[in-house]
């Protein structure tokens, strides 16, 4: 056998060893595992519910499924944030900027009205969860669709109430409109917030 014909055998064998290293590995991680993994199509959870939690706020919240606690980011929103630390004043500050202006200590109220708005609905109403298990960031959280009975979701009432930017991550939705069609409905939900005077829009100068 020449030496060239050799390495080829060699090459099959490594790439044989390497396949079926990724094998054992899947079984190894096993169906417990799956639901962490990003995927492209949304898995769909039902019966989910609010677990109270420190961290709440009104676009990011830990709920219970199955005997398990998952923390969901809502895609397409940003609620200004409920409380000042030592690292999200920037954060504030754009935040308020977005609303035209407003102060830190406007901006924070509008984030706690904003997690009041949210958890009011996410434990009076029943809602159905719709995530990829994209990651946010390293925070341990996960993008998701939080969608009502009335077939709206959490981004668009926030957004409609005054109490979020349309900002962060978009997606596809579930029901297959895009990103561009979907922005341009919250833009429409925006506006009618800033005619209206709604939530942060009652402060705009």
């Amino acid at each position: 056998m020449s030496r060239r014909s050799g390495k080829s055998w060699l090459w099959v064998l490594l790439t044989f060893i390497a396949l079926g290293l990724q094998v054992w590995r899947d079984i190894q991680d096993g169906p417990e595992a799956s639901p962490k993994k990003a995927s492209k199509v949304f898995e769909v959870i039902l019966g989910a519910r609010i677990h109270d939690h420190p961290d709440n706020d009104g676009d990011s919240f830990h709920l219970d499924h199955n005997g398990q606690t998952h923390e969901f980011r809502l895609y397409f929103a940003d609620c200004p944030e409920k409380r000042r630390h030592s690292f999200n004043g920037d954060r504030i500050a754009a935040q308020g900027q977005y609303f035209g202006g407003l102060s830190e200590a406007e901006t924070v109220s509008i984030g706690q009205q904003a997690k009041t708005f949210a958890l009011s609905l996410l434990s009076t109403q029943r809602f159905t969860i719709y995530t990829k298990w994209q990651g946010v960031y390293n925070s341990g959280r996960y993008y998701a669709f939080i969608i009502f009975t009335d077939g709206e979701d959490l981004s668009a009432k926030l957004i409609r109430a005054g109490l979020a930017r349309i900002h962060t991550s978009g997606t596809t939705l579930p029901d297959g409109r895009s990103v561009s069609d979907y922005e341009k409905q919250l833009r429409g939900l925006e506006q009618f917030a800033r005619v209206q005077q709604m939530g942060a829009w009652s402060k705009y100068r």
